[in-house]
């Protein structure tokens, strides 16, 4: 697990992620895995979140670089 991820993980509460989402008191925290072909574009399109939430969420510092296998938060 990456540390970026790792530290969403244990250190942000959900609360802070849904206030990172607009602010929806309805919300549910997806772990998602990333799999073969996945591009953050289709991930955030599929979800109804915007690619830049998906970056900020789980700390990418390069949009263009995700993983199969990789563990990503998508608060919903």
């Amino acid at each position: 697990m990456s540390e970026a991820l790792n530290y969403i993980m244990n250190e942000v509460t959900v609360d802070e992620l849904a206030n990172a989402a607009g602010g929806a008191s309805d919300y549910r925290r997806i772990v998602y895995t990333v799999k073969k072909g996945d591009t953050l574009i289709k991930i955030a399109r599929r979800y109804g979140v915007t690619v830049d939430n998906l970056v900020h969420w789980n700390g990418i510092k390069n949009r263009r670089l995700i993983i199969v296998g990789q563990k990503l938060i998508i608060v919903k």
